[in-house]
């Protein structure tokens, strides 16, 4: 199925390969951490206290543009990935950028209503959807062999950069400029990291290389990639994951509560998760190069269940390590994506099979909540939740065991 490791064959030596593309992965990890996936969605919550104040809005109701930029993501990644695979990286991320710092400053000027504010928060992710991990997980896909894996795990880590610093400096904004003024100013960032972005892409040799794509391979190798079983065997495997990870992620703060926590020891317990999604992109990224990589998914899968299961049966003492385990597996699981489209389905086809597989992780996300919600609103307790979330990541690791080896 996968012609990766023909492309292998002929390729140079891959010691060095840090050194010779170190670069790429900054940029890339910059790009994803400023891009549409990241900067929006872990800072759309300081907004929530303004939009209170000046609309009257419940919090539900200033939710909702997650959830349709979500959909929206989803939706039109798929077709993002056509045009990755035909123009490559730099074109696509400069049309995205600048889009995305369009809807920064529409947001600021027209948000008047809910509906206004969830239309344009479809527009955003729909005008940033280049600047996803998509397009920059192709480039590393295409020139990282031997250290892929870790490569992709530092590239994503920009997430974790955004997540960090990107909430103090737009709380900071709202503070200074009011929230409309906060968007012009995540709009003017964006458009000069974008703008250096692009010009360093650009500049380097492996990126205008990679432009170079066989449209009919391409073609060729997503039909024989949806043909296969191999395909949809990672989709449901990713699918049920994101169902067992994306609700706990959502309410881990008012499961804390729950089982006895203060709001501020459950905040402080939650922060674990932030340092151990970072943790988990790196070290999964570092295993998969070594061992095969459904065994260390099986393998995180495993030490999440067992945490969430016992937050489940014994509550506030194992707290701690159950916030470790999921953050940890939250990071695993969008290097594990990008990592096995690659692996199994090379580079020509990479964009539109990413796209999909995303789209449903994307899709799963946003069901997760919902599910585990109304799980605890019919128990009265989130001890269901768990077992539900519990549930769903065996049903990840049943499909993870039936990946077939890599083509060698």
């Amino acid at each position: 199925m996968s012609n990766q490791e023909n492309q292998n064959a002929g390729a140079p030596n891959t010691d060095g390969e840090f050194s010779r593309h170190w670069l790429l992965v900054l940029v890339c990890a910059i790009g994803i951490g400023v891009g549409v996936s990241a900067l929006p969605f872990y800072t759309q919550g300081l907004f929530i206290e303004a939009w209170i104040a000046d609309f009257g809005w419940t919090r539900a109701q200033a939710s909702f543009g997650i959830l349709g930029s979500t959909i929206a993501l989803a939706a039109v990644l798929p077709f993002v990935g056509t045009i990755v695979d035909r123009y490559g990286l730099v074109k696509p991320v400069m049309v995205s950028l600048l889009g995305l710092s369009l809807a920064y400053v529409l947001l600021g000027l027209f948000v008047q209503s809910i509906v206004t504010f969830v239309m344009l928060a479809m527009l955003q992710a729909i005008l940033g959807s280049a600047s996803s991990p998509l397009a920059y997980t192709r480039a590393i896909n295409s020139v990282f062999i031997k250290q892929r894996g870790l490569a992709l795990g530092i590239v994503l880590s920009g997430a974790g950069i955004a997540a960090t610093f990107g909430p103090a400096l737009v709380s900071g904004a709202i503070q200074e400029f009011g929230w409309r003024g906060a968007y012009f100013a995540m709009a003017l960032f964006t458009l000069v990291v974008g703008g250096i972005i692009v010009v360093v892409l650009s500049g380097l040799n492996e990126i205008k290389s990679a432009v170079n794509i066989d449209t009919e391979a391409a073609s060729e190798d997503f039909k024989k990639a949806k043909a296969s079983h191999t395909y949809w065997t990672i989709m449901a495997a990713i699918f049920c994951l994101s169902l067992g990870l994306g609700g706990l992620m959502i309410h881990f703060v008012p499961i804390l509560l729950e089982v006895g926590f203060t709001t501020n020891d459950a905040a402080k317990i939650a922060g674990i998760i932030g340092i151990a999604v970072v943790l988990g992109r790196l070290l999964v990224g570092f295993a998969v190069d070594r061992i095969f990589a459904p065994r260390v998914a099986i393998a995180i899968l495993v030490a999440c269940i067992c945490g969430v299961l016992a937050l489940a049966l014994f509550g506030s003492t194992v707290a701690v390590p159950a916030a470790f385990v999921i953050g940890f597996s939250v990071g695993a699981e969008v290097d594990l994506i990008g990592y096995l489209v690659a692996r199994y389905f090379g580079i020509p086809a990479y964009g539109q099979i990413y796209g999909r597989q995303y789209s449903a992780f994307l899709i799963a996300t946003g069901l997760s909540p919902v599910i585990l919600g109304a799980v605890r609103d019919v128990t009265g307790s989130y001890t269901g939740s768990l077992y539900t979330a519990a549930a769903f990541m065996v049903l990840s690791a049943v499909m993870f065991a039936k990946l077939p080896k890599f083509n060698q």
